[in-house]
């Protein structure tokens, strides 16, 4: 997969998918969504595969989120199958049959901080920020992030954290069971690592039927608010709030949003 949005390697039972885009902090430009959509469809049926881990790679950020700037030559059609693709990869990475895990290092704002959310576990570094900031751009966390997110650290926290946009490191995080693991700079991955090898030591077989059993717990739920969540999500595309984020974005200020509901 050279020149890939992602690199894809397989050690022993372990994946590796690594976010291959550092040169913009690993932010979700399209060819990147399009080639982590085709390294899950290529990963999901190996049956010797234990554990997925997904890593910033080279890249100081797990995952920045969104690329804004690629965003803003989009039409609004366009953000619209962007977004949707976006959803889909992220639940084809919650329905994924082995457990996956979340190096977080860095940033992962946004989109990035969604992706953490599709995994079964998350290991962050202490000084690393992680949040959903998308309202103070002017649209709504849209792939997944108000569902799970709530699923995670309750309903009352994901509000006060998707609302206010804070981004909150890894301590904080950590204390909220956002993550459920927290380690020094430079050492998620190893973290993540030491994890998956625990896990590959038990059959994969049970291991899957338990991930199985725990997920069906709130599967309609999810499969319910994921569509209320796309629903809201596309009436942002077509307000002027969304633009005005972009801009705000590209000219380096705070968006002076308007007050049309």
């Amino acid at each position: 997969m050279s020149e890939s949005g992602v690199l894809l390697e397989i050690q022993n039972k372990v994946a590796i998918i690594q976010l291959n885009n550092a040169k913009r902090a690993n932010a979700l430009s399209k060819f990147l969504v399009k080639d982590l959509s085709y390294a899950i469809n290529t990963i999901k049926d190996h049956s010797n595969v234990s554990v997925v881990i997904f890593t910033g790679g080279e890249s100081k950020a797990f995952c920045s989120g969104a690329d804004l700037k690629e965003r803003q030559s989009m039409s609004e059609r366009e953000v619209e199958e962007y977004v949707a693709l976006l959803r889909k990869t992220f639940t084809n990475i919650a329905s994924l049959p082995m457990p996956t895990i979340a190096a977080v290092k860095g940033l992962a704002l946004g989109g990035g901080c969604e992706l953490a959310l599709a995994c079964d576990i998350r290991v962050m570094e202490k000084g690393a920020l992680i949040g959903l900031t998308e309202v103070s751009w002017g649209i709504i966390p849209g792939a997944g992030g108000t569902q799970r997110l709530a699923q995670l650290v309750g309903i009352g926290r994901a509000k006060q954290l998707i609302f206010t946009a804070e981004k909150i490191n890894g301590e904080k995080a950590y204390e909220i069971g956002l993550v459920e693991y927290i380690c020094e700079a430079g050492e998620a991955e190893l973290k993540a690592l030491n994890i998956a090898e625990k896990i590959s030591e038990n059959s994969i077989h049970s291991v899957r039927l338990a991930k199985q059993a725990v997920d069906s717990f709130a599967r309609e739920l999810m499969e319910k608010g994921l569509i209320a969540e796309w629903d809201c999500y596309q009436k942002t595309i077509y307000h002027p709030d969304r633009l005005e984020g972009l801009a705000a974005f590209q000219e380096k200020r705070k968006p002076d949003f308007s007050n049309d509901k």
